[in-house]
């Protein structure tokens, strides 16, 4: 059985209640279906559990895990599959999954192969737990209550009827034609549901806490309550429930099992407490097992408890013995994903308590864990330079040698008496975001003993710097953007400063312009002159920009719990939203890579795609003289579908700007917005517009500008 936090499902709601304000405060919310997602690796946050034969079907923040269980002491990956929301609970019954999607409701997911698990349907809704007995689907529906959804064809779900509960339903439970619901502050909930199409309140019952887990056995409904532990409540006469018996675990107890005379609870402070229930009326502790993280949900099969154990992945106990519980085996979940770095065809993950992962995208859609480092703090940041990754980890700058990615190696540490937050390396200098004590300098020429060349104490929280030429521009938190001079580096000196209206966390420079993660906004800056930043434009978020990254004329926001934003600021004085991509997790850094966008969203690293990158522009003849004379020749084929080559030549390098324009003069695409050096070039079209939608037959123009050199062509689509 499933359930939650009850401090977290509070902040899902205050969000949700934002978001919904959000989309009434600009009506230019685009959900466009530009970015597409590609795969996600390093999941975290496992919520339910349930052991079926050979396999355990994991419900994960990210969405279904399926692992191989057929040795218990070495659980295996089998297969995922990703989803959007955030997955709560899981139920398995003949070859279909059913998750509990506590943001988009009920999956169904074909599992009969379970290395190739497939969905199948949705049924919309705030799902935390699901169970399926004959042909019918009961979900906790959270605020709802309970909904009863037929799934004689899973392929096609129908909805029959639900009961808006009192309080907050979290778990869910249906014996002969009563359900049972852990009701959050309603308590126990006894709903009749004979007929499925008009459920009725048959009976409840109060809990002294918190009503998170129920199981049903005999005459006997176990719940798991929050703040008073394991509530034992006679159901004989299920009209009259009646409390029978207590036992106060030592934490939080979030949900419950009963396996003969023993109940199994999942106590999210103090892992798997085994108690006795013979005399319900007297029960008593038989044994404990500590988990390394915090316990949502258990399952018992066998003589093993299987154990969703938060950030502690599954956790895999043997209860042959229940005095004396003892770990069996584990699949672990790595930590907290808040930093990523993109270098050739490696991603570096600064994965807070786990420190550095090391990932191999040269195939992106199957992302491979290949090596990681814990380091001794908290990984937050990280930037690789050459074999050498820097990681930002809160305590310390740790230096870590990544020639051998399966083996990466520290060789060298600075520490910090401050946070060191994010790290900037470039010609044998490290810049260092050092939290309260500004800007650090740090000569790592020996990166086996980095040593301090110079500070500036800024007067905010450095969060995170980039140099460009010999400035250093600093996220100031509380004192938004920060310019310094570093020519010389042993004595850096205030240039100009610029204190933005929210937090700043992260920024980006490109060209003349500063792009400034302010928390509540996207600041755009003016920086031509670094002694007086200009503010020049601002978009507002949903939740909390965090981190950005700009590629020409697009800026990819990592916005906490509204996931990406991608942003036009081809025009930065009116930057606009193009769309928006959910995430199940906490967006807090993003890297873009040729086509391919790198979150780091604190449950996984997702990798996303973009149509929105920069064209590909290659060179036709690299070998030959500069040309004379700019040329921009006819595309070819033409016509063409769907796709078309075209060719130009640059007498001299600089900006190169190539747009498509339908008939009536509007613009569809910016093919090309970049700096390009003097040479032969050729880039393709693919026939879709700047939100990645197909355009229809007609015809269309091509038209190059470079410098004062403009030129343009006509070409046919024909579909």
């Amino acid at each position: 059985m499933r359930l939650v936090n009850g401090f977290v499902f509070k902040l899902c709601w205050f969000w949700l209640c934002a978001f919904l304000l959000v989309g009434f405060c600009y009506p230019g919310l685009v959900f466009a279906d530009g970015v597409t997602y590609v795969s996600s690796t390093l999941w975290t946050q496992v919520r339910d559990v349930q052991v079926v034969g050979d396999y355990a079907y994991c419900a994960f923040a990210n969405g279904l895990l399926i692992l191989d269980i057929s040795v218990p002491a070495n659980p295996s990956y089998v297969s995922k599959l990703y989803f959007q929301g955030r997955g709560e609970g899981i139920y398995v019954k003949d070859d279909y999954a059913y998750l509990a999607d506590r943001d988009e409701g009920l999956m169904i997911i074909d599992i009969s192969d379970p290395a190739n698990p497939d969905s199948v349907s949705m049924v919309s809704g705030f799902a935390f737990d699901v169970l399926v007995k004959d042909s019918l689907a009961y979900i906790a529906d959270s605020w709802p209550g309970l909904l009863i959804i037929g799934v004689s064809n899973p392929a096609l779900p129908d909805s029959l009827g639900n009961y808006n509960t009192p309080g907050t339903a979290y778990s869910v439970f249906v014996k002969d034609s009563l359900a049972y619901v852990a009701d959050g502050s309603g308590g126990l909930q006894i709903i009749r549901v004979s007929n499925p199409t008009l459920p009725d309140s048959f009976a409840s019952r109060e809990t002294p806490g918190t009503a998170f887990g129920i199981f049903v056995k005999d005459t006997l409904a176990y719940v798991a309550a929050e703040d008073s532990g394991l509530q034992i409540i006679r159901v004989s006469d299920p009209a009259h429930p009646d409390s029978m018996g207590t036992y106060n675990t030592p934490g939080h107890a979030y949900d419950v099992f009963v396996q003969d005379s023993l109940a199994y609870v999942a106590d999210y402070d103090s892992g798997l407490q085994i108690v006795n229930v013979a005399d319900p009326a007297n029960p008593e502790l038989f044994g404990t097992c500590k988990t390394p993280s915090h316990a949502f949900s258990v399952f018992v099969a066998d003589s093993f408890a299987w154990l969703a154990d938060e950030n502690g992945g599954m956790q895999i106990i043997n209860v042959a013995d229940p005095f004396n519980p003892h770990s069996a085996g584990s699949y672990g979940a790595p930590d907290y994903a808040y930093g990523v770095f993109v270098r050739g065809s490696l991603s570096y993950v600064a994965d807070y308590e786990d420190g550095l992962k090391i990932i191999d995208v040269s195939d992106p859609f199957h992302p491979d864990t290949v090596g990681g480092y814990d380091t001794p703090g908290l990984a937050y940041g990280v930037f690789v330079v050459d074999s050498l990754a820097y990681v930002a980890d809160y305590y310390s700058m740790q230096i870590i040698d990544v020639t051998d990615p399966t083996n990466p190696e520290s060789i060298g540490t600075y520490g910090s008496s401050a946070n060191v937050f994010g790290i900037f390396v470039v010609d044998s200098l490290a810049y260092v975001a050092d939290g309260s004590n500004g800007l650090q300098i740090i000569r790592v020429s020996n990166p086996a003993n980095p040593e301090s060349i110079g500070t500036y104490n800024t007067p905010g929280t450095a969060w995170h710097v980039i140099v460009q030429d010999s400035l250093a521009y600093v996220a100031d938190r509380d004192s938004g953007l920060q310019i310094i001079k570093v020519s010389n580096p042993a004595n850096p000196s205030l240039v100009g400063s610029y204190d933005t209206p929210g937090l700043a966390f992260d920024l980006f420079v490109q060209d003349s312009l500063a792009y400034v993660a302010d928390y509540y906004s996207l600041q755009i800056f003016d920086v031509s002159d670094p002694a007086n930043p200009e503010s020049i434009g601002t978009y507002n978020t949903s939740t909390g920009a965090y981190s950005v990254f700009v590629v020409d004329s697009i800026a990819y926001l990592a916005d906490y719990n509204a996931g990406l934003l991608v942003i036009r600021v081809g025009d930065p004085t009116q930057p606009s939203l193009i769309e928006r991509y959910n995430t199940p997790g906490f967006a807090y850094d993003v890297f873009v890579k040729d086509k391919y966008i790198y979150l780091a969203d604190l449950y996984s690293l997702i990798i996303l795609e973009t149509p929105y990158s920069p064209a590909d522009v290659k060179e036709i003849d690299q070998e030959a003289e500069t040309p004379s004379d700019f040329t921009l020749y006819q595309n070819y084929p033409n016509p063409f579908n769907p796709a078309t080559n075209i060719e130009f030549v640059l007498s001299k390098s600089g900006q190169v700007k190539i747009e498509i324009f339908n008939i009536l003069g509007q613009k569809v695409r910016t093919l090309v917005d970049q700096k390009l050096i003097a040479g032969h070039k050729l880039v393709d079209w693919d026939g879709r517009d700047d939100s990645g939608n197909e355009v229809s037959s007609g015809i269309y123009f091509y038209r190059l500008q470079a410098g004062d050199y403009t030129e343009a062509k006509k070409m046919l689509l024909l579909k």
